[in-house]
């Protein structure tokens, strides 16, 4: 079975692949223009991308969209990633959280699935963190400036932001991603719709 993936970021292709190559699932991708909305809920941005992508391709398609939410700054920056690092960097969101003690965050992750006129499926991944207290060493390839200030919590004890783990750091994280992450919720779903 393949799956077209409309999205011209490489990163998030090999993500959705590790993630379902389990279920014999082949991610073949597309690159297209999509208008976007201004929506703060990934959920929404990712359905009406892959509306747009099925009615220009006319068969089923995914497309994903994330989010990034600090709980202490009501949100900010949410979809908005790329405008907020633009405008603001990563500085200034710091010193925006300059003696907060609420350092929570969380990366909110939508594959959307859309097969036909009116049919869909929205898969969300919501992985938690907190906000380190000062912008960390890049030490890796980052796929967002965020990577410097997002310290991961799902693996344990861990204490480095994604820009400065090790090797070994790096490899449990990517492991437990892609054993939870959006695109794995699809594979379980698809899986069972089809047998």
């Amino acid at each position: 079975m393949i799956v077209h993936f409309v999205t011209s970021n490489k990163g998030k292709v090999r993500n959705a692949r590790r993630a379902l190559r389990d279920y014999g699932i082949q991610v073949k991708q597309i690159e297209m223009e999509l208008a976007e909305s201004r929506s703060e809920d990934p959920k929404d941005i990712a359905l009406e991308k892959a509306e747009q992508a099925y009615k220009a391709l006319g068969e089923p398609v995914i497309v994903e969209d994330s989010g990034f939410f600090i709980r202490a700054l009501n949100g900010f920056p949410m979809t908005h990633i790329k405008f907020s690092l633009k405008t603001l960097g990563i500085e200034n969101i710091m010193k925006m959280l300059e003696s907060v003690k609420d350092r929570r965050a969380e990366w909110r992750m939508t594959a959307a699935y859309v097969y036909g006129p009116g049919k869909h499926r929205v898969f969300t991944f919501i992985e938690k963190g907190i906000i380190a207290e000062k912008p960390r060493p890049i030490k890796r390839k980052m796929m967002s400036e965020l990577w410097r200030i997002y310290v991961p919590t799902v693996l344990k004890n861990n204490k480095l932001a994604l820009s400065e783990m090790t090797s070994a750091q790096e490899e449990a994280w990517t492991d437990y991603y892609s054993k939870n992450n959006q695109f794995r919720m699809f594979g379980e779903w698809f899986s069972r719709r089809k047998s």
